[in-house]
This record gives C-alpha cells, sequence and structure tokens, in this order.
C-alpha cells in the first residue's frame, strides 16, 4: 500500500513542483542563458547639408564664380618655321644691315611683302631699330613731310632649307656703340608673319 501511497502523493504535488522550477528558470543564475537585449531604437542619421542635396532641390549654398582667365593674345605674329639672323657693318658709306631668312621647316613657305617706311624712307625689308649703348634710340632721319610709299608687292617662296638674305644700306651713324634689330613683316596665307632675328651689336669707329 506504500508504493501506491507514495505515487499518489507525488502526482498531487507535481503541478506545484513544475510552477516552482518555470520560476526559478527565470532568474539568472550563474549558469543561466544571457537574457538577449531589447531592440534598440533606430540609429539618427546627420542632417543633410546643403552642398550635397541631390535633385532639383535648390542649394541653398551659392558656388563660388569660377574666375574666368581672358585667352592670351599673341601681339607677334607667328612665323611658319621660318628662322632669321641678321648682321650690321659700318663704314664712310652708312651702315650695311644684312637680315638671312632661312626656312628650318618640312614644307614650302610662300609669303609677300610691301615697302614700309623705315628710317625716313620706303624700303624693302629688312626693317631696322637702333639702340645706342646708353639704352637711348637712334631716331631716323627727317623727310620734311609724310612719305607715300607705292604698293609694290613681292612675293617670295622658301622651300625646306632655303635661305633668303636681305640687305639695306643706312644712313651714317656717329661713334659709338650700338645695338641693332632687324626683322621681317610680311603676310603667309592671308595672315600677317614678323620673322625677327637677335639683336646683333655695332660698333663704329
Amino acid at each position: 500500500m506504500r508504493p501506491q501511497f507514495a505515487r499518489g502523493l507525488a502526482l498531487l504535488l507535481m503541478p506545484a513542483l513544475l510552477s516552482g522550477c518555470a520560476v526559478l528558470g527565470g532568474l539568472r543564475g550563474p549558469g543561466a542563458a544571457p537574457v538577449p537585449p531589447p531592440a534598440s531604437a533606430p540609429a539618427e542619421l546627420p542632417p543633410i547639408s546643403p552642398g550635397s542635396q541631390s535633385g532639383n532641390q535648390p542649394n541653398s549654398t551659392p558656388s563660388k564664380p569660377l574666375m574666368e582667365v581672358p585667352a592670351p593674345v599673341n601681339s607677334t605674329p607667328a612665323t611658319p618655321g621660318l628662322i632669321a639672323l641678321a648682321s650690321a657693318s659700318a663704314d664712310v658709306k652708312g651702315v650695311t644691315v644684312t637680315l638671312g631668312i632661312r626656312n628650318s621647316g618640312s614644307r614650302p613657305v610662300t609669303f609677300r611683302y610691301t615697302p614700309q617706311v623705315n628710317w625716313g624712307s620706303c624700303e624693302l625689308p629688312p626693317l631696322v631699330a637702333i639702340v645706342r649703348g646708353d639704352g637711348k634710340a637712334v631716331a631716323a632721319p627727317s623727310t620734311g613731310g609724310r612719305i607715300g610709299c607705292t604698293e609694290i608687292l613681292l612675293t617670295r617662296t622658301l622651300a625646306p632649307g632655303d635661305t633668303l638674305t636681305l640687305k639695306r644700306l643706312l644712313p651714317p651713324l656717329t661713334l659709338g656703340t650700338y645695338r641693332l634689330t632687324a626683322w621681317l613683316d610680311a603676310e603667309s596665307a592671308g595672315m600677317p608673319m614678323r620673322v625677327q632675328a637677335e639683336p646683333v651689336a655695332l660698333v663704329v669707329r
């Protein structure tokens, strides 16, 4: 009879024991499983700056205007493959200026030039400017009136490697040291062209 009595008592106490285990299981002990953290609130994104807005929304921060850089102006007409070398000599008759123009390119160059007023007369190239040793420009002789040069167009074609030699006789200069610059002004392919040599020294004794 005792085993049956013990079995019946166990059946009666089973609900209370089960409820107690449920309560004990909810407590955090040394061997209890960690409780998952509660769901966190959604992270707040930083506000969008006005400069990073996209779409058709207006930008509240105006961009700095770009500085307009003007295109460089070439005051000296381009020389199509021509190089120049000048020389000068002086004697009792005057100053002889020689300007050699060489075509260093790979194509022929055709140009035309006209007489221009230089040093008080209508002369063909080379055109000449003279400066004294102290830096003062030498003035051309006075003509006493206005000069009108005749319309004479001279055309020349220089093949690759060819050289054109131009000479000019200027009035005598007083004794001293000078610096002389010679050049050619012409027209090539409808565009102005200048071929200028490096300045050369001239001593008049």
